[in-house]
């Protein structure tokens, strides 16, 4: 039978009555009668040709294919009523959910929310940490910071952050290599090993990683390579003085404005794809994202200013 056969407003009554197993109580919380809901759900019952619910002295229980249907019903109207609850929300108050990956989360975008929240204190961020694609209606996820994003039907992909690979070390080791290219063969050169995929599951770490190594026209052989699986690492590696560190810009920003890492031999090597603010395209002028947006491109536009002037 098509779907279009069945009472969605009886799928509706169902999934409350098996929500709190008693229909006196869905009737109250749909502000209808016991009657209709009974009606309706012994309707529905007529059209699957099955019991749905099992009536006991004890009270009410579901069949085995009442629970089955209860679990998608459930699934399914939740992720309805968050969906109207997000498109229909002109409030600047509220929770703004933002998914990003866990070393961008951790190397820029945390240590500057407290200045978010001093400008919109009625907005809280969570902040949920994946590499993962999201599925917004699901996941209950408002927006996604991603790298190498590129624009899909019911989405819009702002790129808001460009990046490149750099050479940072601490403040003694930059001293000793002195801007000389030979002298990176006398520490470690800390790389960073986790696998960033783009839309066409190319590697662009690695990519990006092995043209650096090429333009610095150093001998692989004779390099001393450390290689870590976590980004945010290679950047806590420099600042631990194990070695030269060949990082993104965006993770290692904030280490270089305060002098804890150095830049080593003026090397940047821009990338081919940046940091896009991902959400559904009904998202676009929720007045939390257009707030956080316009925050996170001014600290864009800000550091990056600072950094140029050095």
């Amino acid at each position: 039978m098509s779907m279009r056969n069945y009472s969605l407003n009886g799928l509706r009554m169902f999934e409350a009555a098996a929500r709190h197993l008693s229909f006196t109580v869905a009737a109250s919380e749909l502000n209808v009668t016991q009657a209709a809901v009974s009606q309706q759900i012994r309707r529905l019952e007529e059209q699957l040709g099955v019991k749905l619910f099992l009536r006991e002295k004890g009270g009410l229980s579901l069949s085995v294919s009442g629970l089955e249907l209860a679990g998608s019903t459930g699934s399914a109207l939740s992720t309805i009523r968050k969906s109207i609850n997000r498109i229909t929300n002109t409030d600047t108050e509220g929770a703004l959910t933002i998914s990003t990956l866990a070393s961008f989360a951790s190397r820029w975008l945390i240590p500057r929310l407290s200045g978010f929240q001093e400008k919109h204190p009625d907005i809280a961020i969570h902040v949920h940490t994946s590499g993962s694609k999201v599925d917004f209606s699901r996941d209950g996820i408002d927006a996604a910071i991603r790298f190498g994003t590129k624009e899909e039907p019911g989405l819009n992909a702002e790129l808001i952050m460009k990046d490149s690979l750099c050479l940072v070390a601490s403040a003694k080791i930059a001293k000793i290599i002195d801007d000389t290219h030979e002298n990176l063969y006398l520490y470690p050169l800390i790389i960073d090993g986790s696998r960033l995929l783009d839309t066409n599951s190319i590697d662009i770490t690695g990519l990006a990683t092995k043209e650096a190594i090429e333009l610095l026209k150093l001998d692989q052989m004779k390099l001393d390579l450390r290689i870590y699986d976590q980004s945010d690492s290679v950047v806590l590696a420099a600042l631990a003085g194990q070695g030269v560190a060949l990082t993104r810009l965006s993770l290692c920003v904030g280490e270089l404005e305060t002098g804890k890492l150095l830049p080593v031999c003026k090397f940047r090597l821009p990338l081919a794809f940046g940091h896009s603010l991902v959400c559904p395209q009904s998202r676009v002028n929720d007045p939390k994202l257009v707030a956080f947006k316009h925050w996170m491109l001014s600290e864009i536009d800000k550091h990056q200013h600072e950094l140029s002037a050095r």
